[in-house]
């Protein structure tokens, strides 16, 4: 089957020039606005628990709704972009975005709250599996690493920072009521990209895995690129996510993903539910959520410089390692706050983005070949928001009876992870041509 909305517009030189110098920005601003609205219900909570006088189930399901809809966006329409294209898929998911992120904002009743997010989160999921392929399918692999990981990290971490920014600017204004726009005023970069992204093209790599060399060769030579120089025309078939060893791929893959993300959380969305129990006030709250991104966005840009150098593997290794005593670390100063904490609550998340936080965005995507990667992508990124909701949802009880200390337990799964990474030595793909990466067994690539 084939859509209308997946042929390639006419390239302008205007056009041309647009596109070689916005479309890796465009594709991963879809990040800015996924990091701005799952992270924002962190801010937003501070407000919407008295205003709702909601108890702590109810938070952790309103906080959690976002993710479990980005959950069934990603495992559904990671599949349709590899059906119909990545381009088809940026076309519509933005819409449903803006009107979601409206709705949330004139909610009047929890339980059209937890739609609204529920139906955001879908949105939202259709945008992370078709970004994150179409990223990786542009990268040369000398900046692969970058350009899939550290470039949408680095948006979606900005989001966060701005979604924090405005509740501390809203909050004097609006107060009780800031939740509301900082849901609404989601939509303005929303409808923006939405628009931009119309003279997106079509991902090459996509478009000759369908055997569309010469549409894929127009492609690369307005984006200035190299195609592969092995051409792979390949046949959808659900059964290679399972055949030979592809199936390790995507077990480790997923679970990377998913437990990094589940401790990692803490220093995210999960982080001022945590923090705010030490009593430190809703504005004192605000700032170490904003801390701890900035101190994120710091470590990616700092990451961008050894991500395609060194050995990824190892890397992974060692930042999970980290984490995981950064966390021991803030459950031993928690109870008394002072410099102690700081220092290992920033250590806990610049360690966490330097490493696992991105690296689990470019391990996701080199594992599938080209006609499964937005279903194996979407795959793992599922169990992913899965893992980050049931964070959200156990956090404001488990920190209700346990405290601060709870870090300590959310922090091993950083532990879990390193495990998987040495388990795993095919996951040393920095410098591999992509089409090697995704063929990858016992750490050596199979010809292609």
């Amino acid at each position: 089957m084939t859509l209308a909305v997946a042929d390639q517009p006419s390239m302008s030189p205007r056009r041309a020039r647009f596109v070689r110098h916005w479309t890796s920005r465009l594709v991963a601003f879809g990040e800015f606005i996924d990091g701005y609205d799952l992270l924002v219900i962190g801010a937003a909570m501070l407000f919407l628990r008295p205003y709702f006088g909601l108890t702590a189930f109810q938070v952790g399901v309103v906080t959690a709704a976002a993710f479990v809809g980005a959950a069934v966006g990603l495992l559904v329409f990671g599949d349709l972009s590899d059906r119909f294209g990545r381009r088809v898929i940026f076309m519509i998911n933005l819409g449903f975005f803006v009107v979601a992120s409206i709705a949330a904002a004139f909610v009047q009743e929890v339980w059209q709250l937890v739609v609204a997010r529920f139906v955001l989160g879908v949105a939202v999921g259709m945008d992370i599996p078709t970004s994150h392929a179409f990223l990786t399918e542009i990268a040369p692999k000398s900046r692969r690493g970058r350009i899939a990981g550290s470039l949408p990290n680095m948006m979606w971490l900005g989001g966060a920072i701005v979604s924090v920014l405005l509740a501390l600017a809203l909050a004097p204004v609006f107060g009780d009521e800031t939740w509301r726009w900082l849901f609404g005023l989601a939509a303005l970069p929303a409808a923006a990209v939405l628009l931009a992204r119309q003279f997106l093209p079509e991902s090459p790599r996509w478009l000759r895995a369908k055997g569309r060399a010469e549409e894929a060769q127009r492609v690369y030579d307005v984006l200035g690129l190299e195609p592969p120089k092995c051409e792979v025309v390949e046949k959808r078939n659900y059964r290679a996510l399972l055949a030979g060893g592809a199936w390790r791929r995507l077990v480790t893959v997923t679970a990377f993903f998913a437990i990094q993300a589940f401790g990692g959380a803490v220093a995210t969305v999960a982080g001022p539910l945590i923090i705010s129990s030490i009593g430190i006030g809703v504005s004192n709250t605000l700032y170490f959520s904003l801390l701890s991104f900035v101190v994120g966005l710091v470590a990616v840009v700092l990451g961008t410089l050894v991500i395609d150098r060194i050995n990824r593997r190892w890397l992974g290794v060692w930042t999970c390692l980290g984490v995981f005593a950064a966390g021991l670390g803030i459950a031993v100063t928690g109870e008394q706050p002072g410099v102690g904490l700081v220092i290992f609550w920033v250590a806990y998340a610049t360690l966490t983005w330097f490493g696992p936080g991105v690296l689990s965005w470019v391990w996701s995507t080199e594992a599938f070949p080209t006609a499964l990667r937005g279903l194996g992508s979407g795959i793992a990124q599922c169990a992913t928001r899965l893992a980050i909701g049931l964070n959200v949802f156990l956090a404001p009880m488990l920190v209700q009876n346990h405290g601060i200390t709870v870090v300590a337990w959310y922090s091993c799964a950083f532990l879990v992870s390193a495990l998987i990474v040495l388990a795993a030595p095919w996951l040393a793909t920095t410098g591999v041509e992509l089409e090697e990466a995704n063929r990858v067994e016992s750490g050596k690539p199979v010809q292609v």
